[in-house]
C-alpha cells in the first residue's frame, strides 16, 4: 500500500497529515489503551472482593472506562484516516449492552435454545447459569473438559410461558402466584407447595421447537449410541451460592432420554430443598432460572475432588484430593471411604496420603449404572499415582491463575489416564481458621522485619508500596494497591481506605474510626507505631501483617497467599452482582490472532477485543508508515537500520535529536536518546547469548510446531522499530509469536519519568505461556514494577523516579527482554518460575539446558 494511498480513508487531503501527527496519535493511542487497561485490571480487582464496590462507583468506573476506549478508537481513527469506522460501531453496542446489563434487574442476554460450551461467546455466558459458564471459560481456555452443550435460559423461559392445558394461565403465571403466597417459614408448607408445582412442570408438554432442538443437539454430541450427563445450572448456582446437591443431576442418559431429563432438572429448581436453600441464603427463587447442561459421559476409571487450597490447615501451598474408583456419585455422596492425598502445590510431590477401603464402585453395565462390590485387595489399593498427583497439581495451579482463587473440582480420569474437570467452584474456606494459622504462620516468618510495633486495629494480611501521606499532599495522590502509612489517624481520611491494602500509623486508636472502617472493608490495620513514617521508604513494597503487629520488607508470599482472596460481606453486594453480570463483555480477549481474517472490527466481542485490535492495528500503521519511509516513498524521513550482529531486524527513526548521525546503518555508538541507549544496552549484553537452539522439552517444541504448522509467520524474526528523540523511546518488537514493547520517558525532572512495558503470546501451550508470563512478573516486580498480569499478558509500569534508577532498570528490562525470547518451551514445570527468576535476578544469564531442569521434578 502506497504512502498517498495510506490516507485515502481521510476526507482532509493526505498532505494535512505528516509523521509527528501519526504519532502524536500513536502516542495518544498507547496512553488510552494503557489506561483502559489499568481500569479493566481495576474491576478484575474488585470482582476478587479485596476492594470495596458499590453500585453507583461502579457506574463511574463503567462511564470513565467508557470514556477512554472512546478515546482510544478515535485516536486510532485519527492516526489512520478512519480506516476502521465500524470499530466505533461495535464500541456503541458493546456500551449499550453493558448499560442494559447494569441496570436494576438485567435482562438475560437473547440465545439460541441451546449452546456448545466451547463457541458459547462472552456476552452469551450469563444466559448458561454458574455451573455452565464455568466450564466454558475453562473449555476456551484449553482445559480439559468433556464436550457438551448448555440449554440456556431460553429454553428455560419458552418452556415457562407456554399455556397449562385446560387453563388459559401460563405455567410460569401458575408458578409466580404460587410462590407469592407461599410463607417461607411454614417447612409443612414449603413441601407441599414444592410437591405442587414439580407435578405442574412434569405433566407440561415440551414446546416442540424446543423438544426438537434438545434431540437434535443430544444425537450430535452422542453418535453411535454414546452415553450423556444432564446436569443443572442454575443462574445462581456457583455465583453467589453453591447450591451443593441441592437440584438433580443424571449420569448414563441416552440421547432420546435428553428432553425428559431436561424437565426433570427443571422441575427441581422448584424441589423443597430447593425452596429452603433459596431462603435460608436469602435469594428469590422467582428471579432465577435454570439452565440445563448436557455432557458426554466419561467411561471413569476413578473420579474424585480437589480442593485447589487444603480447606483444613488453610495452607494455599497445599492441596487436597479425594479419590474413589468408578463413577463420582459414590464419593461425591459420601458413600465410599475415598482416598485423601495431601500434596505440595507447586511440586506435586505427595505430602501426605491415607488410603480408604473402598468397597464399592459405581460403573456402565450398558445402558444402565451398577454398584459392583470390590475385592478386599482392589479396595485398599490406592487410586492415583505419583504422576497422577502432579498432573492434578498443575490443574489447580492453572485453574487458580484462571479463576484468581482457591477453587472446588469435581474431575473424573479416563481408561487411558487423562483427568477431565466436570465441575468448578470457588471454594468457600473458613475466615476463623485462617486467622489461626495466620497467626502461626506470622510467628514463624523469617523474612526480614522492617518494623514490629504498634497495636492491631484491624486483622488481616496485605501488601503493597509505601505511601506516605503528609499533611501537604491529598487524599486524591493515595493510589490503589498502596499501604497507606499516616501520622496520625483522622475520620477525614476513611474515604480511601476502599482503594488500599493495609493502613498504618504512628499515633491512633484501635478502638477509633479509622480502625473500625478498616475492619469493615477487611484490610489490615496497625495504629500507634511511633516511628513508621521515619522508618519506611516511600515506594518500597512492604507487607503489613495485622496479626503479629509486624511489617516486612517486600511481599511476602507465604502471609500474602493465605490471606482471605474475598470478603463475604461484599459478595452479595449490588455493585458486585452488576459487576459480574457486565464483566463478560469487558475483561475476556477473545480476539487473539492478528493475522487471522477474522481479526475485524465487527468479530470484537468485548472491551477488551477492542482495545487489542486498535492497539494491533496502530502498531500496523506505524509499521506500515515506517515501510514507506523505508521505501523512500516519504522523502522527508528516513528509516535507518541499526548496525548489530544480533538477530534483530531493528529500524529506528529519530524525531528528534535521538541519534548523532543519519548513516545507514547506523553504529550503536550514535544513539543519543537517553531512554533507547539504556534498553540496548541490556538488550545487547555480552552475558546474554542470542546464538544456538533454545533447550526445550519434547511436549513445547511438538506445540511450537503445530503453531508453526497452523499460524506460519511471515518472518520469524519479524521487523522491530524504534522511535527515538533525545528523552523518549518507543520501542516495539515481534519476534517468533509473542510481542513486547517499551514506551519511556527519560529526563532530568524525576516526576516525568516512566517505563510502560508490554509483553503477550508466544508459540507453546497456553500453560507454558503462563508461566513465563509468571517469570516475567515475578522480575519485573522485584526491580520495583507496578505489575498485572492476565494469563499470559504482562502490562507494567515504573514511574516517577530518579534518572539514573529509571535507566538501570530499561538496561535491565533490556535484557529480560532479549533472555525471554523462546523460552516458553522452555516452562514445562512450575518450578521453572523461581528458579529462572533467581538465576536472572542474581546475574546469571545462561539457559538452564539439563534434563533435569526442562522435565522437572520427579
Amino acid at each position: 500500500m502506497g504512502w498517498r494511498n495510506f490516507f485515502r480513508w481521510r476526507r482532509k487531503p493526505a498532505r494535512t497529515l505528516g509523521l509527528k501527527e501519526v504519532f502524536r496519535g500513536f502516542q495518544q493511542v498507547l496512553a488510552a489503551n494503557n489506561d483502559v487497561l489499568a481500569l479493566m485490571g481495576d474491576l478484575e480487582e474488585k470482582l476478587s472482593g479485596r476492594l470495596s464496590l458499590d453500585l453507583p462507583e461502579l457506574r463511574r468506573v463503567i462511564h470513565t472506562l467508557d470514556e477512554h476506549l472512546a478515546r482510544l478508537v478515535a485516536a486510532l481513527a485519527r492516526m489512520s484516516g478512519d480506516r476502521w469506522p465500524e470499530l466505533d460501531k461495535t464500541r456503541r453496542h458493546l456500551q449499550a449492552l453493558i448499560q442494559v446489563r447494569l441496570a436494576e434487574h438485567p435482562p438475560v442476554p437473547d440465545t439460541p435454545l441451546t449452546l456448545s460450551l466451547r463457541q458459547a461467546s462472552p456476552e452469551a455466558l450469563a444466559a448458561l447459569g454458574g455451573k455452565a459458564a464455568n466450564l466454558a471459560r475453562l473449555a476456551q481456555a484449553g482445559l480439559a473438559v468433556p464436550e457438551g452443550f448448555v440449554a440456556t435460559a431460553r429454553a428455560y423461559r419458552q418452556f415457562l410461558t407456554l399455556k397449562i392445558p385446560g387453563k388459559a394461565a401460563a405455567l410460569q403465571e401458575v408458578i409466580e402466584a404460587r410462590l407469592a403466597r407461599l410463607d417461607l417459614a411454614d417447612p409443612t408448607g414449603v413441601a407441599q407447595t414444592a410437591r405442587e408445582l414439580q407435578a405442574l412442570i412434569l405433566a407440561q408438554p415440551l414446546p416442540a421447537e424446543l423438544h426438537h432442538e434438545l434431540l437434535t443437539a443430544a444425537r450430535r454430541l452422542a453418535p453411535n449410541g454414546t452415553r450423556l450427563v444432564v446436569r443443572s445450572s442454575g443462574s445462581r448456582e456457583e455465583v453467589t451460592a453453591t447450591f451443593a446437591g441441592i437440584y438433580d443431576s443424571f449420569l448414563n442418559v441416552s440421547a432420546e432420554e435428553v428432553p425428559e431429563r431436561w424437565r426433570q432438572v427443571v422441575a427441581s429448581h422448584f424441589s423443597h430443598r430447593a425452596l429452603a436453600y433459596f431462603r435460608d441464603v436469602g435469594l428469590e427463587v422467582a428471579e432465577a432460572y435454570m439452565a440445563v447442561l448436557v455432557q458426554r459421559l466419561i467411561p471413569a476409571r476413578a473420579s474424585g475432588v480437589l480442593f485447589t487450597t487444603d480447606p483444613e490447615s488453610f495452607r494455599f501451598d497445599r492441596l487436597l484430593v479425594s479419590a474413589a474408583w468408578g463413577l463420582g456419585p459414590e464419593l461425591v455422596m459420601s458413600e465410599s471411604n475415598p482416598d485423601i492425598y495431601v500434596v505440595d502445590k507447586q511440586s506435586g510431590r505427595v505430602l501426605t496420603s491415607q488410603v480408604g477401603h473402598k468397597a464399592r464402585q459405581l460403573i456402565l453395565q450398558g445402558d444402565r449404572l451398577a454398584a459392583q462390590i470390590l475385592a478386599p485387595e482392589v479396595a485398599r489399593t490406592p487410586v492415583l499415582t505419583p504422576r497422577d498427583l502432579e498432573e492434578l497439581a498443575q490443574v489447580a495451579l492453572a485453574l487458580e491463575d484462571l479463576l484468581a482463587g482457591p477453587q472446588d473440582v469435581e474431575w473424573v480420569q479416563d481408561w487411558q489416564g487423562r483427568c477431565h474437570l466436570v465441575q468448578c467452584r470457588p471454594l468457600r474456606i473458613s475466615r476463623a481458621q485462617a486467622r489461626r494459622f495466620l497467626e502461626e504462620v506470622g510467628r514463624e516468618c523469617r523474612a526480614e522485619v522492617l518494623l514490629e510495633a504498634g497495636i492491631p486495629g484491624s486483622l488481616g494480611v496485605g501488601a503493597g508500596p509505601v505511601f506516605i501521606l503528609t499533611p501537604e499532599r491529598s487524599q486524591e495522590e493515595v493510589p490503589a494497591g498502596a499501604v497507606l502509612v499516616i501520622p496520625r489517624t483522622s475520620p477525614q481520611l476513611t474515604p480511601v481506605l476502599s482503594r488500599v491494602t493495609a493502613l498504618v500509623a504512628d499515633v491512633g486508636s484501635p478502638t477509633g474510626h479509622m480502625a473500625l472502617v478498616a475492619r469493615e472493608y477487611g484490610i489490615p490495620a496497625l495504629v500507634d507505631t511511633f516511628q513508621a513514617t521515619k522508618i519506611l521508604r516511600p515506594g518500597e513494597v512492604v507487607t503489613v501483617d495485622g496479626y503479629n503487629a509486624r511489617i516486612y520488607r517486600g511481599r511476602v508470599e507465604e502471609l500474602v497467599r493465605f490471606e482471605e482472596r474475598q470478603r463475604p460481606h461484599l459478595l452479595r453486594s449490588p455493585g458486585l452482582e452488576r459487576l459480574r453480570a457486565v464483566l463478560d463483555l469487558i475483561v475476556p480477549l477473545t480476539l487473539v490472532d492478528f493475522k487471522s481474517p477474522k481479526f475485524r472490527p465487527e468479530n470484537c466481542r468485548t472491551y477488551h477485543d477492542i482495545a487489542f485490535f486498535a492497539h494491533e492495528k496502530a502498531m500496523q500503521v506505524m509499521f506500515g508508515l515506517m515501510d514507506e519511509v523505508a521505501a523512500g516513498r516519504v522523502p522527508a524521513l528516513r528509516l535507518l537500520k541499526l548496525d548489530t550482529k544480533l538477530p534483530l531486524n531493528l529500524h529506528l527513526v529519530d524525531v528528534g535529536d535521538g541519534l548523532a548521525s543519519h548513516e545507514n546503518p547506523v553504529p550503536p555508538e550514535d544513539i543519543l536518546s537517553v531512554p533507547f541507549k539504556a534498553l540496548w544496552r541490556g538488550i545487547s549484553h555480552p552475558d546474554i547469548s542470542w546464538a544456538g537452539p533454545v533447550p526445550v522439552s519434547v511436549g513445547g517444541f511438538l506445540h511450537v510446531l503445530g503453531q508453526s504448522a497452523i499460524r506460519p509467520p511471515e518472518q520469524f524474526w519479524d521487523k522491530t522499530y524504534a522511535i527515538v528523540s533525545r528523552h523518549y523511546v518507543n520501542y516495539a518488537c515481534r519476534l517468533g509469536y509473542h510481542y513486547q514493547s517499551v514506551d519511556s520517558y527519560c529526563g532530568p525532572t524525576a516526576a516525568d519519568n516512566y517505563i510502560n512495558f508490554n509483553f503477550k503470546g508466544g508459540a507453546a501451550d497456553e500453560l507454558r505461556r503462563i508461566r513465563r508470563a509468571k517469570f516475567i512478573a515475578l522480575v519485573v516486580e522485584a526491580l520495583g514494577f507496578e505489575v498485572e498480569q492476565h494469563l499470559d499478558v504482562i502490562r507494567a509500569r515504573y514511574r516517577k523516579r530518579p534518572l539514573e534508577e529509571t535507566l538501570e532498570r530499561l538496561d535491565l528490562l533490556g535484557r529480560l527482554m532479549a533472555y525471554v525470547r523462546q523460552m516458553d518451551m522452555l516452562m514445562s514445570h512450575d518450578g521453572m518460575i523461581t528458579l529462572l527468576a533467581e538465576r536472572f535476578l542474581a546475574g546469571h544469564y545462561e539457559r538452564p539446558g539439563g534434563p533435569e531442569d526442562v522435565a522437572g521434578p520427579a
